[in-house]
């Protein structure tokens, strides 16, 4: 019995953790969108050189390669769970090198699309949206893996920092 109750209360975190980044990720979809009502209402223009447009298809390239390999990363590694995890557990792929490989990949997509469709104003609620994620959303992810992981958790925030 208390063997069940574990497993359901690991699998609401879980699914906690999924509801929290699905939030994130909808507010980076909505600095795109926001961004592109205020360039049409105050038709500024900054980004217009080509090269911006090379930058942004070079970032929308790199971000959705980091969000692939961070994704099918925790696919491969969810499928080898065991029930003890020490450190190493969570240094696979992208996660030795930042704790949020996707949305770190989701900001570089992001921005440059901001960059891409020369919206001033998307790069600039991007920086918003990325501020936001960081205080919030980054920082209620890492009190539910510490409920989840507990000691585990904290050697890997030992170990890896925070995406930017």
């Amino acid at each position: 019995m208390e063997e069940n109750n574990k497993n359901l209360n690991k699998k609401h975190i879980s699914g906690i953790v999924h509801v929290l980044l699905s939030h994130s990720y909808a507010m980076f979809f909505c600095t795109v969108v926001l961004g592109v009502i205020f360039d049409i209402i105050f038709s500024i223009r900054v980004f217009n050189n080509i090269a911006y447009e090379y930058l942004g298809l070079a970032l929308i390239f790199f971000g959705t390669l980091l969000i692939y390999w961070s994704q099918s990363t925790t696919r491969s590694v969810g499928k080898a769970i065991s029930q003890e995890r020490d450190v190493n557990f969570f240094l696979h792929g992208p996660y030795k090198y930042t704790r949020n490989p996707t949305n770190f990949g989701l900001t570089l997509s992001v921005l440059g699309l901001g960059f891409l469709i020369h919206s001033l104003f998307s790069v600039i609620f991007m920086v918003i949206a990325y501020i936001i994620s960081k205080l919030v959303f980054m920082k209620k992810q890492d009190l539910i893996l510490k409920e989840r992981y507990g000691d585990v958790f904290d050697e890997y925030k030992k170990k890896v920092n925070n995406w930017l």
